[in-house]
């Protein structure tokens, strides 16, 4: 709802938002998200054990190096326009959501802490794998330059210092990190992040027309179905044990739009179009997943283990 609200405010009135924009807020808003995330980190729950390596590395394979280029693959059999590829990409880019894929994992019956331990070494390596992943894939085809180091040190500045700052800020700070504040400040940066970003582009929005609207929406579904295909593939591969699949599912096929509207605003693209793209992504991967995770869980109650 608060997206929705954000979309409307910037089509109607998109002049306050541009102006926060252009003040330079949307990096700080993605600080502010990272901050409190790393703060909420509770390294205790992480899991250990032998098991975590294999599944570690099918989820960076899957999440970080091969979405990219389905995102690029899905993009150029949609033939969809510049603004919606970059968007697209991007979002098939970043590292899994922050928290939605850890709620959706234990919905389902997964292993919570695989879960969080996957979000969070997604999240950290997707640092460093973004900037050359964008690389290799848009300015492959021709559609933006993209000098990475720029970008990655964007990325460690506004991600990566942040949550690392927020894990030791709970050492001297006794706020709990749980507390109902902490729980709304990163969504209503979020919101505040994505009607900033949308005001600045008002005009391109302006543009869209239906059947533009419906080539992002097949494609975002295109794009996270191959994902969830995937890591459903991939329980033949390393055998794991099903809670431990549940949590690899509902990490490496989701994607975080903090992240991705940081990139964007770092790429210094026209971003309206782009913004729209991962919208409708964020949309339909949580519409998606809590259907499959609610589903997942009945089954589980219902002892089908294996079907679930």
């Amino acid at each position: 709802m608060g997206l929705l609200l954000a979309l409307l405010i910037a089509w109607l009135d998109p002049a306050p938002g541009a102006m926060l924009q252009q003040m330079g807020l949307i990096p700080w808003m993605v600080i502010t998200i990272f901050l409190i995330n790393g703060y909420q980190t509770n390294l205790k729950q992480l899991p250990r054990g032998r098991g975590i390596v294999s599944g570690s590395i099918v989820a960076i394979l899957i999440s970080l190096l091969i979405s990219p280029f389905v995102g690029l693959a899905v993009a150029s059999v949609m033939v969809l326009p510049v603004g919606a590829v970059i968007g697209l990409v991007v979002m098939a880019t970043v590292p899994p959501t922050l928290s939605s894929g850890i709620v959706m994992t234990q919905i389902a019956g997964g292993n919570v802490p695989k879960a969080l331990f996957l979000t969070i070494l997604l999240n950290l390596v997707g640092i460093f794998t973004i900037p050359f992943m964008l690389q290799l894939t848009l300015e492959s085809v021709g559609i933006i330059s993209i000098s990475p180091w720029p970008l990655l040190q964007q990325l460690i500045l506004i991600v990566l210092i942040p949550f690392l700052v927020g894990m030791v800020l709970k050492l001297v700070v006794h706020i709990p990190p749980r507390h109902w504040l902490l729980k709304y400040i990163p969504m209503l940066c979020v919101v505040g992040t994505v009607w900033m970003s949308v005001s600045a582009s008002a005009d391109t929005l302006r543009e869209i027309n239906l059947l533009l609207l419906l080539l992002l929406v097949v494609s975002a579904l295109a794009v996270h179905g191959a994902l969830l295909l995937l890591c459903w593939l991939s329980r033949y591969l390393y055998r794991p044990e099903p809670s431990e699949w549940r949590a690899l599912l509902f990490t490496a096929s989701q994607k975080t739009l903090p992240v991705a509207i940081g990139v964007l605003a770092a790429l210094d693209e026209p971003i309206g179009l782009a913004m729209v793209a991962c919208i409708v992504f964020h949309f339909l991967q949580l519409f998606i997943d809590s259907m499959i995770a609610s589903k997942m869980g009945q089954a589980l109650k219902s002892g089908e283990y294996d079907h679930a």
